[in-house]
């Protein structure tokens, strides 16, 4: 149909208003889950440390009537130690910046107080189990830092190999065996995305019980993994590192808090505000064969 002549379109009109939604849209990952899986506690010097303890191996035990009793055997303690680390994120805005209208916010230093704590969390999650850091005292150039789960795992309970392989049921079941005769009892199986998708494969094996629907619900997952050593939640984790999967008795893990989060007014140099967010704190693995690892994976 032909266009009436002298009719005014959009596309010469001046001074339309813009169409944007009062809302900011932002889907980055938040959700961490082996920070939310652990306890907290409090550390008091940079320089974190614990100590752990394990009885002798069990063995013959009998005497002989009468006899003298002998040589002590005496039960002694191992110190382990971890330096605490310092978070921070720094938001800066302009006074004009934060006079003006915009949308989708008040304030562009609010919002990013905001988001910089949520990155802040992803950085500790990425820091105690995605880094694999080995932990280092620091010195007045190089910062300190903590030392990463996978680095704080005993070698009796981590299953490793010189080169990267499939991930399968058999590395899984053999670490949890590990596990549980150096007197562990898991109750979490952290793994990346990809290899979630390998444990929910593991309800195909021929003689397994497997819910494929329920109503017009098509279910394919697994989430709680029952072995001869015990029940274990599986829970994928974003951040985790992607060689690696963790076998974790969650009661033995915590982070030592030196500074606990917080935000800091810093002194104004002209027209803009500026704020510092810090946190120090650091992990704690309370005992190292509490938990397995099985790392050498292909992505």
């Amino acid at each position: 149909m032909p266009v009436v002549a002298n009719t005014l379109k959009t596309y010469d009109q001046v001074g339309l208003k813009q169409d944007i939604e009062d809302i900011i849209y932002d889907i980055s990952p938040t959700l961490t889950p082996f920070t939310s899986s652990i306890g907290t506690g409090t550390a008091s010097a940079t320089l974190h440390q614990w100590q752990t303890s394990e009885l002798a191996a069990v063995g013959a035990n009998a005497a002989v009537e009468g006899a003298d009793a002998g040589a002590a055997a005496n039960n002694t303690t191992t110190m382990k130690t971890a330096n605490t680390q310092i978070f921070t994120k720094v938001v800066q805005s302009s006074g004009t910046s934060e006079a003006v209208e915009k949308h989708g916010r008040d304030s562009d230093l609010a919002m990013n107080v905001a988001m910089k704590g949520k990155e802040m969390r992803r950085d500790i999650e990425h820091a105690f189990v995605g880094a694999g850091q080995a932990g280092t005292a620091g010195n007045a150039t190089t910062a300190r830092q903590l030392t990463s789960a996978q680095n704080q795992i005993n070698a009796a309970t981590t299953n490793t190999a010189g080169s990267n392989r499939t991930f399968t049921e058999a590395l899984l079941l053999g670490t949890l065996q590990s596990v549980y005769e150096a007197g562990g009892d898991p109750n979490q199986i952290q793994v990346t995305p990809s290899h979630s998708v390998v444990v929910a494969n593991f309800a195909a094996s021929a003689g397994r019980e497997r819910d494929f629907s329920t109503g017009t619900k098509l279910v394919n997952s697994v989430d709680l993994y029952v072995s001869p050593f015990g029940e274990c939640s599986v829970v994928p984790n974003r951040f985790l590192q992607v060689n690696s999967c963790l076998v974790l008795d969650t009661e033995y893990w915590s982070r030592a808090v030196l500074r606990p989060m917080q935000t800091i007014n810093l002194a104004r140099n002209g027209d803009s505000e500026k704020k510092q967010m810090i946190t120090e704190q650091t992990l704690v693995c309370e005992n190292d064969k509490a938990s397995g690892l099985i790392n050498a994976l292909t992505a």
